[in-house]
């Protein structure tokens, strides 16, 4: 009986002329293939699963929060993210100023983002602007304060991101809090993913007990000092700082709080929101195989505590 899926064997030539034969158990690699697609599609999905994947979050009532995944700036990625506004209207979309290429040119960045703002506006959708790599993180802030002043005028528009894993991230929050404005702020508290690259500049936190420290009093600053019309995005999977949220949420009758969880993590946590009425949203990230690793390693790196019981 023909077996699709048998063993091939191969002639591997070496520079001395002589012959080995390699065996390869194509089942094995079949199995191999199989279980890495599972597992990536059960943290991001591919452009043609997006519509559907967006479909089945809202019928969950767990809004996404969209982004496309590829980081690189040598392709039309502002024509991606442009069509996506324009197709999936009254949405979250997550911009990484890297895809736009903030390290490249600064001004075809600010461009191509206003412009994606503008359509944002215009299909009632909203702006996260991811924080990134602490070397380009100066630029991303620059342009991420600029658009929030001029699109925050009336509502919450564009979404800054703090990265409370870093030294001075409650000062930094504060100075946005506290500091005359005429613009509403959106705020996006995240604990960090780019542990690997930030941690040799010295710009982290000393530990990870500080890190959460710094988390939970971004959000009792958020609450002591953001107005009612000021939003707070709690992107976390930390179980206290969910529940220090709620606390707030619950005793002030806020209702500018709100949370979100990564794709295919803390479905739990997400589902408990929900049905203590938490608006609570859904990290959707997409993008083609090769685009997604950075992505997941990141994520990995991050989450490894929790990613190891998934399977």
């Amino acid at each position: 009986m023909y077996h699709m899926f048998d063993v091939l064997s191969m002639p591997l030539c070496l520079d001395s002329g002589s012959v080995f034969q390699i065996k390869i158990d194509l089942s094995l690699v079949y199995s191999v293939h199989i279980q890495t697609m599972n597992f990536i599609n059960k943290f991001t999905c591919t452009p043609s699963q997006l519509g559907g994947m967006i479909t089945k979050l809202c019928a969950q009532n767990t809004p996404p929060i969209i982004d496309y995944v590829r980081e690189s700036s040598n392709y039309d990625n502002f024509n991606e993210i442009k069509d996506k506004i324009c197709t999936y209207p009254c949405n979250t979309f997550a911009i990484k100023l890297s895809t736009l290429g903030v390290d490249v040119s600064e001004n075809k960045c600010a461009s191509q983002l206003e412009s994606l703002i503008h359509y944002a506006t215009q299909m009632d959708s909203t702006i996260m602007i991811d924080a990134e790599q602490h070397d380009i993180q100066d630029r991303i802030e620059a342009l991420t304060d600029y658009y929030m002043q001029v699109s925050n005028t009336e509502k919450v528009v564009v979404y800054k991101t703090y990265q409370m894993y870093k030294k001075g991230a409650n000062e930094r929050l504060m100075e946005d809090l506290s500091g005359k404005r005429d613009y509403k702020l959106g705020v996006k508290l995240v604990r960090g993913a780019y542990v690997y690259q930030d941690k040799r500049l010295g710009v982290l936190c000393k530990n990870e007990q500080e890190t959460h420290q710094q988390y939970d009093q971004g959000i009792l600053d958020f609450v002591s000092h953001g107005t009612f019309e000021d939003k707070l995005l709690c992107a976390t999977h930390n179980a206290r700082s969910v529940y220090l949220a709620r606390y707030y949420i619950d005793h002030h009758d806020l209702k500018n709080i709100e949370f979100a969880q990564l794709l295919g993590m803390c479905d739990y946590m997400t589902k408990d929101l929900q049905s203590r009425g938490y608006k609570t949203y859904k990290y959707l990230p997409y993008g083609e195989f090769r685009e997604s690793v950075p992505y997941l390693l990141r994520r990995v790196y991050e989450n490894y505590p929790m990613i190891r019981y998934l399977y």
